[in-house]
């Protein structure tokens, strides 16, 4: 009986067992190690001085990324810990912003995850940033576009760091 029931379930629910993710990726290279992206994102160009690269979707999505050891900047604290440093990271470029007189925002924070989400206005469109803690490295991950809402940037941003801490 028992085995009539398993083929009656398989029969009846095949997905369940069989079925696959057939989410895409896109391995973005980085400083330090491999980044996986949700997607397919085709490379524009880096920036020589932050590390980031810019990616585009073929929705005109535009996001960049970038992974550098902690200990390259100055601000970085041995004595600190991780999602410490991470607010410092964040604290250091949003300041830098402020002094360019962009507004800036704090959206989101995650001290178990590590992470600050936040924003930056450039007069056209809001920059939407994670900062986060990745072993010795920080991540930072952007998404630029005005065909997301924010919260679907934030979304993005979260399941993209989540792939990857």
């Amino acid at each position: 009986m028992k085995k009539f029931k398993f083929i009656l379930f398989i029969l009846i629910f095949p997905n369940l067992i069989f079925s696959q993710d057939n989410t895409e990726f896109t391995n973005v290279k980085t400083k330090t190690i491999d980044i996986k992206i949700p997607g397919n994102w085709q490379q524009l160009n880096t920036s020589d001085d932050s590390g980031q690269t810019y990616y585009k979707n073929s929705d005109g999505i535009i996001i960049a990324v970038a992974q550098n050891p902690k200990k390259m900047y100055s601000f970085f604290n041995t004595k600190k810990s991780n999602f410490e440093n991470v607010k410092l990271f964040y604290l250091w470029d949003s300041d830098y912003r402020k002094e360019e007189k962009l507004k800036t925002e704090k959206l989101k924070e995650n001290s178990k995850l590590e992470y600050v989400i936040w924003k930056f206005n450039d007069q056209k469109l809001d920059n939407v940033f994670l900062f986060g803690s990745v072993k010795d490295n920080f991540l930072n991950l952007l998404v630029y576009t005005n065909k997301w809402s924010e919260e679907e940037k934030i979304v993005f941003l979260e399941t993209t760091y989540k792939l990857n801490k």
